[in-house]
């Protein structure tokens, strides 16, 4: 049914719910398992000396994140390809999606904080909402 799973990580609680459910979906299936972590670009532009600090610290967080998920994975004898991008959580998974013919995108309900939700809106519901594969949310 699934040939190709995403996996939408963050380092939140949820997301690590969400790739534990898409690694285990992966082995029923025995399908193909991305995992995706978005680095959102700042909308304020700064200054490049600054910017590029943040960028780096950003990189090493989520190239964290996905080392983890991928031991997590392999200890359940899945295999795991990782992908990191710049950008809009939501459009980047949305696009990346769409490029990698996945057909299950698997993804936490809550990754940002509630004032950061209320004032962007929640990348799972713009997940949900705009694509074309299967969503499945956990919770």
């Amino acid at each position: 049914m699934y040939n190709k799973i995403l996996a939408a990580i963050d380092g939140s609680p949820a997301s690590e719910k969400a790739l534990a459910t898409a690694v285990d979906l992966a082995g029923q299936y025995r399908a193909e398992l991305i995992a995706l972590s978005v680095a959102e670009v700042p909308a304020v532009v700064m200054a490049d000396e600054v910017d590029q600090s943040m960028r780096h610290s950003a990189d090493d967080y989520f190239r964290q994140i996905g080392e983890a998920a991928v031991e997590y994975a392999r200890s359940r004898g899945v295999k795991l390809r990782t992908a990191l991008l710049r950008g809009h959580a939501a459009d980047e998974i949305l696009r990346f999606a769409e490029t990698e013919a996945v057909n299950l995108i698997v993804i936490g309900r809550h990754g940002h904080s509630r004032v950061t939700r209320f004032f962007l809106g929640s990348t799972t519901d713009r997940v949900s909402e705009h694509c074309h594969s299967t969503v499945m949310i956990v919770k």
